[in-house]
C-alpha cells in the first residue's frame, strides 16, 4: 500500500546573509574621486570587477578606523602618518572618510621610497584640492619630522619596516596604531631552537610560524608599552595571506623603566627560547639606554 503524499505549502524562504547587500563606508554606485582615478570606480561609481577585492580590502580598513574614533582627540587637528603607503589607496581613503565625510580636522602625511607613487599622488592630492594630505619620499627608519601624532597606519611594510613604524608610533605615544606587517623575514632568519626542530625543518611551517610569532611579539610589545592591542583578520585568506592586522588604543602612560623592566620579564625568555632578537625589542632597549 502506497503512502498518500501530503500536499505541500510552499515554504518562506528567508532572505539568505550572504544574499543581502553589503553595506560599505564607501558605498557602490556612489563616484569617489580618487577611487576613480586609481582605477577601483567607473565615473559613474560602479566597482570595476577586477578591482572588487581592493574596494572591499578599503572598506575594511575603514571599519577600523570608526571602530577607533573615541580613542581619538577631539576638537583639535588630528596628526596621522600612513608608513609605506604605495599607491595610497588607504590613505586616500582616510582623508575622504574622515575629513569629507566625517568632518575632521585631519592633517596626514604617506611616506614610500618610490618616488614615482609619491609624484603621483601628490598630483592627484593636488587635483583635489586636498590641502592637508601630502606625500613624502623616504624611508620609515629615517623619519623625523613630526614630534606628535596621533595615528600611525602602516599597510604591508616589509619586514622589519614595520617594526621601525611600531618604533616611531610607540615614540609619538600614538594614540592609535592599525599595522597589517609583510614578509615577516627576520625571526625567521635567527630562530634556533631546538626543541621545535620537528616542526620548523619544514620550511612552510617555520615560515608561518615565524611569521604569527613575529606579529604576536609585536602585539605583546604594545601591551607591555601601556596600548591594548589586539590581533584581527584583516581580510578574507583567499584574498591574500597577509590577512592579520595589528590594532593598538592607548589606555596608559609607562615610563620607559617599567617598559624595560616589562620586557626583561615578560618577554626575554620567550627571545631566548627562540635565540632571537627583533629588531622592535632592540630599539626600545636602545633607546633606554640613552
Amino acid at each position: 500500500m502506497k503512502c498518500k503524499k501530503q500536499k505541500q505549502e510552499n515554504p518562506v524562504v528567508l532572505p539568505r546573509e550572504h544574499n543581502r547587500k553589503k553595506h560599505y563606508l564607501l558605498e557602490e554606485g556612489t563616484p569617489v574621486p580618487f577611487l576613480i582615478d586609481l582605477g577601483v570606480m567607473t565615473k559613474e561609481g560602479t566597482v570595476v570587477k577586477a578591482q572588487y577585492d581592493k574596494f572591499r580590502q578599503i572598506n575594511r580598513f575603514l571599519e577600523f578606523i570608526e571602530d577607533i574614533l573615541p580613542a581619538l582627540p577631539k576638537k583639535k587637528e588630528l596628526r596621522i602618518l600612513d608608513f609605506g603607503c604605495g599607491k595610497s589607496y588607504l590613505t586616500f581613503a582616510i582623508y575622504y572618510y574622515l575629513h569629507i565625510l566625517k568632518g575632521y580636522d585631519v592633517r596626514i602625511t604617506g611616506l614610500d621610497l618610490k618616488e614615482s607613487v609619491i609624484e603621483h599622488c601628490s598630483t592627484l592630492a593636488r587635483a583635489y584640492g586636498y590641502d592637508k594630505l601630502e606625500f613624502l619620499c623616504g624611508d620609515i627608519a629615517d623619519y623625523t619630522k613630526d614630534n606628535a601624532v596621533d595615528m600611525v597606519v602602516t599597510l604591508h611594510a616589509c619586514d622589519t619596516a614595520t617594526d621601525y613604524a611600531l618604533f616611531k608610533a610607540l615614540c609619538w605615544n600614538a594614540s592609535v596604531i592599525l599595522s597589517v606587517p609583510c614578509c615577516q623575514h627576520e625571526w625567521n632568519r635567527q630562530m634556533e631552537c631546538e626543541p621545535l626542530q620537528s616542526f620548523t625543518k619544514y620550511g612552510i611551517v617555520r615560515e608561518r610560524m615565524s611569521a604569527l610569532m613575529t606579529d604576536a611579539f609585536r602585539a605583546n610589545v604594545l601591551e607591555v608599552c601601556g596600548y591594548k592591542a589586539q590581533l584581527l583578520e584583516f581580510i578574507d585568506m583567499e584574498h591574500t595571506p597577509k590577512n592579520i592586522l595589528i590594532r593598538a588604543v592607548k589606555k596608559e602612560n609607562k615610563s620607559m623603566e617599567e617598559i624595560r623592566t616589562a620586557l626583561m620579564s615578560g618577554l626575554s625568555p620567550l627571545l631566548s627560547f627562540c635565540n632571537t632578537q627583533p629588531t622592535l625589542y632592540r630599539l626600545l632597549m636602545e633607546r633606554e639606554e640613552h
